[in-house]
């Protein structure tokens, strides 16, 4: 733990040396996000003075080779998917607010801010958990599923996923340097659905942009779990390099579980932008799965993605996977449409 304590400070430190390096604000495409006011400057049709809407709608078949599910936990069960998503982003500054409307889940997001500089800002209602490299939308993927999915572990394909919780969080960000920190009912580790009346989780996080395109992340949660008196925890850390048209990434999540569960999981991922036509992304990840000092299951998963942007709003995307264990192999075929405005 003291360890951990001090490489976030040492996150801290970077953050306000490069702070003072003129130039850079949260408003530029090669700062950090983490802990941004992103409704100011997200795209979207305007609805008015204050109001955007985007969204879309997506389209996904699948194939696999023996008939077995290790997909994302959204795409179990299905030969086709279809979701959609529609956002309504407020701008009443210093006030901001968003809504998500997903066809699966509802009200995805809905949540205030309340800005008390350009840089600092607090949030309160439904928001996505932050740690993790992969994005919760469809649109911002590097590939048309998740990186973790495979049969490492029963539950594999919900703790390594974004969730949607409840609760506040202190944001910070001036470009270079990002930090958030939240009181969450839950947040979704062992998908145990706590509330704040029978436990509370925490998240913290925080990013340093060394350079434009170099930026590192690191991020711990804490839940209650109201079926144990052990809590779950969440170590990630990830880091991402974007030269231009290359895209490199690393990924190391560590989970320990009220269940007397452990799990780890790394990711390797290599994304190179040929043309504003087409791009493609190369991706290596292994998940493990530890019960009870036994039991202990691992997979490994290699992906190819072809991603064709055919007009401004539509892409169609391509993906092949192969998984293995040590108890079979699984072959996967992808093929997405998408449309987003």
């Amino acid at each position: 733990m003291n360890k951990f304590i001090s490489f976030f400070l040492s996150l801290a430190f970077a953050g306000s040396s490069f702070a003072q390096m003129p130039g850079y604000s949260t408003s530029q495409s090669d700062g950090t996000t983490l802990g941004a006011n992103e409704t100011l400057t997200a795209n979207g049709i305007a609805l008015g003075n204050a109001v955007k809407l985007r969204g879309y709608v997506n389209y996904i078949m699948h194939r696999q080779d023996d008939g077995s599910n290790i997909f994302d936990d959204d795409l179990a069960n299905d030969l086709t998917y279809t979701s959609g998503d529609l956002d309504f982003l407020f701008d009443f500054s210093p006030v901001t607010a968003e809504i998500h409307l997903g066809a699966e889940y509802g009200f995805e997001q809905i949540f205030g801010r309340y800005s008390a500089t350009n840089d600092l800002h607090i949030t309160f209602g439904r928001q996505v958990t932050t740690l993790g490299f992969e994005t919760d939308e469809w649109t911002n993927r590097y590939a048309v599923t998740s990186a973790y999915v495979g049969d490492a572990a029963v539950d594999g394909s919900i703790y390594h996923q974004k969730n949607y919780v409840d609760g506040i969080r202190l944001n910070y960000n001036n470009g270079m340097f990002g930090f958030v920190f939240g009181l969450l009912d839950h947040y979704g580790i062992n998908n145990d659905g706590d509330n704040l009346d029978d436990g509370m989780a925490i998240e913290l996080a925080a990013s340093v942009m060394f350079f434009p395109g170099l930026e590192a992340r690191l991020g711990f949660a804490n839940e209650n779990d109201e079926k144990s008196e052990d809590d779950s925890q969440q170590v990630n850390l990830w880091l991402a390099w974007n030269p231009s048209a290359l895209t490199l990434a690393f990924e190391y999540d560590h989970f320990n579980m009220s269940d007397n569960a452990n799990a780890w999981d790394l990711m390797l991922l290599a994304n190179y932008q040929f043309s504003d036509f087409f791009g493609a992304t190369l991706r290596y990840s292994h998940m493990d799965h530890e019960v009870n000092g036994s039991s202990d299951i691992g997979s490994n998963r290699i992906t190819l993605a072809l991603l064709f942007a055919i007009t401004e709003h539509f892409d169609v995307n391509f993906e092949y996977s192969h998984t293995s264990n040590d108890d079979k192999d699984d072959n996967e075929l992808y093929l997405q449409g998408i449309v987003h405005f």
